[in-house]
């Protein structure tokens, strides 16, 4: 024990005189109390900066693993590309959607802020330790804020910080200070809450933004298989043309029909041409579309795979109505928000009841070698206290009535925007629902006015053929049958694109994915 006591005190002259040789002098009485009790003094204050630095430590780690962690995580999501030969299904799609698009990455995003937010205001129910050391030499002495808490919420007044004049003299001072709120009558639990809500309010959010990237994507794929049905349409209706163009072709060489008719076939193929032309480009820019809603990148197009569409008895729209009001996510978020604003206004009323604190501090401190009488020198005195604080408003300008007053009118708006919401839910519901009707009973219609024109074109291709007719009646009977298969096809789509859009507005769809 005897040589470790003598290490230390040989390592502590050392570090106050550095550079200097130091040769131990044999102390007795008060004088090598006095040297021991400095070495003590400062392996001390060095194992409480150790101790500080490892609490600190902890924080240090999670900041560097969210750092690798974050730039290991890339910033943009990619799709995987499919080849050009690969089929792609509705459900494929979606998926796609799901796990790309970068309108449910920012959600994501915002929902993990909303955590870290939430997570903030309960550390504000924990005690708070901090390690604190500080040093002074001459006649300085040194004034810590240490007495402040940490639980504060306006001004703060005088803070005694800096130094003060003292008497001659070294000083070195090292220890803990302990802030624990006791109650703030209710102000940090109603943040708490309205923190929660806001977060449930995000999760809401990311549901809001899945349906929402669902539906586009539905949108695009079926908007997608009706362009090449529209573009299978005009080059069977091209073909129809040049076959009647090669039989007038036939006639006007043997001189049994006039140049006129001819020419007029020959607008019409030109016609029909065009129009392949235009529903080709629209295809093209179908697929680009569709892209955009999968947020992919990948291939311009892909070999889709065609979905049946039947026709199916609906819900009444009173039920599609109820279970929109209770099943959509945006609502259900809405509903989260009014909430957060509830709990709110709650914390601010319960600013007018101030809060209590307990603060408590252990430390030790070592004075040098002074000039003035009244402190022995080389003295070490460990020093520990505690106390309580409450403060209660008592005029603060009508900061906390203003701060009411904007929370209720916070809560007044977010209440608005609930109804709102509500009665555009509604409006959608009952569009989705007229439309799908109405397509549903327009599919039938148009089916029986392509069986028509079928029978038109060949009654006026006959009589042509006998003399019967002139050829404006076969020209325009090819027309009708192009324009009622064009009909009949964009019925059959719209109405399943209706189903898909009465899905979403009733909250049902992103249920399945």
């Amino acid at each position: 024990m005897a040589k470790r006591c003598n290490r230390l005190i040989t390592t502590f002259q050392t570090e106050k005189q550095p550079g200097r040789k130091c040769n131990v002098p044999t102390r007795k009485g008060r004088g090598s109390e006095t040297f021991l009790m400095r070495a003590v003094m400062h392996t001390l204050l060095t194992r409480i900066i150790v101790l500080a630095l490892v609490v600190g430590s902890p924080h240090l780690g999670v900041a560097q693993a969210g750092a690798q962690s974050s730039q290991a995580k890339p910033t943009v999501s990619r799709a995987v590309e499919k080849p050009a030969s690969s089929l792609l299904t509705l459900t494929e799609a979606i998926r796609t959607g799901l796990a790309n698009h970068p309108l449910l990455e920012r959600s994501r995003y915002s929902a993990l802020i909303a955590k870290a937010l939430t997570r903030q205001t309960q550390g504000e129910r924990y005690p708070w330790l901090e390690a604190s050391i500080a040093g002074s030499s001459g006649s300085l002495r040194i004034i810590t804020t240490d007495g402040k808490t940490i639980h504060d919420r306006g001004g703060h007044g005088l803070d005694p910080g800096g130094a003060l004049p003292k008497h001659n003299q070294n000083m070195l001072t090292g220890g803990f200070l302990l802030n624990q709120l006791i109650s703030d009558f209710g102000y940090t639990a109603h943040r708490i809450l309205a923190t929660e809500a806001n977060e449930a309010a995000s999760d809401k959010e990311i549901l809001t933004n899945k349906a929402f990237v669902i539906l586009n994507v539905q949108r695009a794929y079926l908007n997608t298989l009706l362009q090449q049905s529209l573009v299978t349409i005009a080059t069977e209706t091209v073909k129809q043309r040049q076959a009647v163009r090669d039989q007038v072709q036939a006639l006007y060489k043997h001189q049994l029909k006039s140049k006129v008719d001819l020419d007029l076939v020959l607008v019409e193929v030109a016609n029909a041409e065009l129009s392949l032309i235009k529903a080709k480009n629209d295809l093209k820019q179908s697929f680009a579309t569709l892209n955009n809603a999968m947020g992919s990148d990948g291939q311009d197009q892909y070999e889709l795979e065609p979905i049946r569409i039947q026709v199916t008895p609906s819900e009444s729209v009173e039920t599609l109505v109820t279970t929109g009001l209770n099943d959509r996510p945006e609502l259900l978020g809405n509903r989260d928000r009014l909430v957060a604003s509830e709990e709110l206004l709650r914390a601010v009323k319960a600013l007018n009841y101030g809060s209590l604190t307990a603060v408590g501090s252990v430390g030790i401190t070592q004075y040098g070698d002074v000039h003035d009488a009244g402190i022995p020198s080389d003295a070490v005195a460990p020093f520990w206290g505690f106390g309580i604080t409450i403060k209660f408003p008592l005029f603060t300008g009508f900061r906390i009535q203003s701060q009411i007053k904007e929370a209720g009118h916070r809560k007044g708006e977010t209440d608005e925007e609930l109804q709102a919401l509500a009665n555009e839910i509604i409006l959608q519901i009952v569009r989705a629902y007229l439309t799908r009707t109405t397509n549903a009973e327009q599919i039938a219609l148009e089916q029986e006015r392509v069986t028509f024109s079928k029978e038109a074109l060949l009654l006026a291709q006959e009589r042509y053929r006998l003399g019967l007719s002139p050829i404006v009646e076969v020209v325009r009977a090819t027309a009708v049958l192009f324009e009622s298969e064009s009909r009949l096809a964009e019925s059959r789509y719209i109405y399943k694109i209706s189903e898909s859009v009465v899905s979403y507005a009733t909250g049902q769809e992103y249920k399945r994915f």
